[in-house]
């Protein structure tokens, strides 16, 4: 895994278990965030994303930022890599963070997602 990168994974922290798109934000933590077609019902946090973001994305969508989320061995195994998030991207991403940090979101989060993204912004 490589952080600010978007991996689909097989997960079984859905009833039922789904295939669930996700950016890494920190590898050697395990941590991402999910990637939903709607934005969570409290709607803390929900980064509006357009499928012209990323090539894996087929529809608009939302990242939702209001929660970490790690996988067990076997889902990690199970994993798709579909690419680097570009610059551009992760430059709104962390000024969403930045400037609205969810109030649901660990400070230590915030402050991960921000620096390990930030190395991707030229």
């Amino acid at each position: 895994m490589i952080a600010g990168h978007i991996y689909i994974v097989y997960t079984t922290l859905t009833k039922p278990p789904k295939d669930k798109i996700t950016l890494c934000l920190c590898a050697d933590e395990n941590m991402f965030f999910w990637i939903n077609t709607d934005p969570r019902q409290h709607r803390v946090g929900q980064f509006a994303l357009t499928a012209a973001d990323h090539d894996a994305l087929s529809h608009d969508c939302f990242l939702d930022c209001s929660r970490v989320t790690t996988f067990s061995p076997f889902e990690l195994d199970t994993t798709r890599h579909r690419g680097i998030i570009s610059a551009a991207l992760a430059q709104r991403i962390v000024a969403f963070l930045k400037n609205n940090p969810p109030k649901t979101l660990a400070q230590r989060f915030v402050n991960i997602a921000v620096a390990n993204l930030s190395t991707l912004i030229d």
